[in-house]
């Protein structure tokens, strides 16, 4: 601050802070009689007296009075010391009848790293597959092999470390029983474009969801003389919860034209191949 005499006119409220000071000395509805005061230790009486009558001040303040101001401090943040916990698992808790092909998974009660789940047969025996982590508070194991059918099997969780640093201070650890095998087929439960859908752009994709994780998927595009459409299929894994299989076609199609769609050999993990499926779907006009 510098050493300014301060003058305020009838009726304002008095800056008591250097920050209320400042917003007043740069409001000029406020502070009409600050511009051109003399410095402190060069004013006489008779200019502060002169100074204040042609002001019509009713205040006079040395801005070194001001005091400046700290924020109050806060409560500092608490210390997280509650360790990750899981709050859920699949397959349930003791349940029977578990596919061989279930999904093996835990979430967390917060977001978590290194978490680590291990499969267990009947008799202790560990069981080969991958451990791994999704979405930071999701663990998952895929068994390399489908499990044995009419079998108990034991999940262990371990080693979840939230970002303060707390660890699991115990494994986790629950128990499923499988059923019998799987015999049922893979089946198609939506496509792209839809069984008989009309002005579909000719750089369209066609895509088909299945029912469970499959493989092996044909899928083949003709059009009215039966011609086969050139192109590309594959899975999409950009997520893995939308088991979907998209073929591309390798150039634009036909404008205004019928296509009729086949998709065959999507077998699942059992073993199981799915029924044929077919539809068709018309291209737009304009293009």
């Amino acid at each position: 601050m510098s050493e300014r005499m301060r003058f305020f006119y009838d009726g304002e409220p008095e800056p008591q802070t250097a920050e209320e000071w400042e917003a007043f000395m740069n409001d000029p509805e406020r502070s009409r009689g600050y511009p051109g005061m003399l410095p402190a230790e060069d004013i006489t009486a008779e200019q502060l007296l002169e100074q204040t009558s042609v002001a019509n001040t009713q205040s006079i303040v040395d801005s070194t009075d001001l005091h400046e101001t700290t924020p109050e401090p806060g409560d500092p943040p608490a210390e997280d010391t509650d360790p990750p916990t899981v709050v859920a698992e699949g397959p349930d808790k003791d349940a029977t009848g578990v596919s061989p092909h279930a999904d093996i998974w835990a979430v967390f009660s917060e977001q978590v790293t290194e978490a680590q789940m291990a499969l267990k047969g009947p008799g202790g025996e560990p069981i080969t597959g991958e451990s791994r982590q999704e979405n930071e508070d999701i663990a998952s194991f895929l068994p390399e092999q489908p499990l044995t059918a009419n079998t108990r099997y034991t999940v262990e969780v371990s080693g979840a470390k939230d970002a303060a640093g707390n660890v699991m201070p115990a494994p986790h650890s629950w128990s499923f029983t499988t059923g019998g095998p799987k015999i049922d087929p893979p089946t198609v439960n939506g496509t792209h474009p839809a069984e008989n859908e009309t002005n579909m752009p000719v750089d369209t994709t066609v895509s088909i969801g299945f029912s469970e994780d499959v493989s092996g998927v044909q899928i083949t595009v003709k059009d009215p003389s039966n011609a086969t459409v050139q192109g590309t299929t594959a899975s999409d894994t950009t997520d893995p919860a939308d088991l979907r299989w998209i073929f591309t076609p390798a150039s634009p199609l036909a404008a205004a034209t019928a296509y009729h769609v086949e998709v065959s050999g999507a077998k699942d993990r059992s073993g199981n191949v799915m029924t044929p499926y077919a539809w068709s779907f018309t291209t737009a006009g304009d293009v």
